[in-house]
């Protein structure tokens, strides 16, 4: 697992967990591996924006497996997310942390989406009240991390349909919230 912190500041008990890719910016089946394939939503500026006004803390949970797929080097991977955290910044918000799992599927580790091991590494670090806090993503494996964290998991559904993951299974699918983008959700919410 990689962690990077923004500060060392007390975050809020309640706390909005993101996935990233999908959420934030525009996913890629080829795996984002270069500052020139990252692209925001629009929205999601906005959004982040909008969380840092209203005192939101705010912790990214990704799985990264072009790492370990060794299809972009650590150097490179951290010279992208600080390009990000500074344009995430330069628009009004800001990013508490970023909790990210470096492994491929096969791994097996603790860490990657579906399993809770970031969501509940973060809760740990930072003192964060998981019931209180909820998880946004854009597929089933956020849901399945969210509920196996007990955290509420809220699905942001800009494409038609649930990305489902082979054989997942997550509770009450009919019941989560769903927001075609991560600025309604963050309106709702909070």
């Amino acid at each position: 697992m990689l962690i990077w912190t923004n500060s060392c500041e007390i975050l809020p008990r309640r706390c909005l967990f993101l996935d990233r890719d999908g959420v934030v910016n525009v996913d890629r089946p080829d795996y984002i591996k270069h500052w020139n394939e990252f692209e925001f939503y629009p929205d999601s500026l906005a959004a982040l924006k909008q969380c840092r006004e209203k005192g939101i803390g705010v912790i990214l949970i990704s799985n990264q497996s072009a790492i370990n797929r060794s299809l972009i080097n650590l150097e490179d991977f951290w010279q992208l997310h600080h390009r990000m955290v500074q344009r995430i910044e330069a628009e009004g918000g800001e990013l508490s942390a970023a909790f990210y799992c470096p492994h491929r599927p096969d791994e097996h580790c603790s860490c990657r989406k579906p399993a809770p091991g970031m969501l509940i590494e973060a809760a740990r670090l930072f003192d964060i009240s998981l019931p209180d806090s909820c998880m946004l993503g854009d597929r089933s494996t956020d849901l399945q991390a969210a509920f196996a964290a007990g955290c509420r998991g809220i699905l942001v559904e800009r494409e038609p349909s649930l990305q489902q993951t082979p054989g997942a299974d997550f509770s009450s699918p009919a019941t989560v919230k769903r927001y075609p983008d991560l600025l309604s959700a963050v309106g709702e919410l909070f």
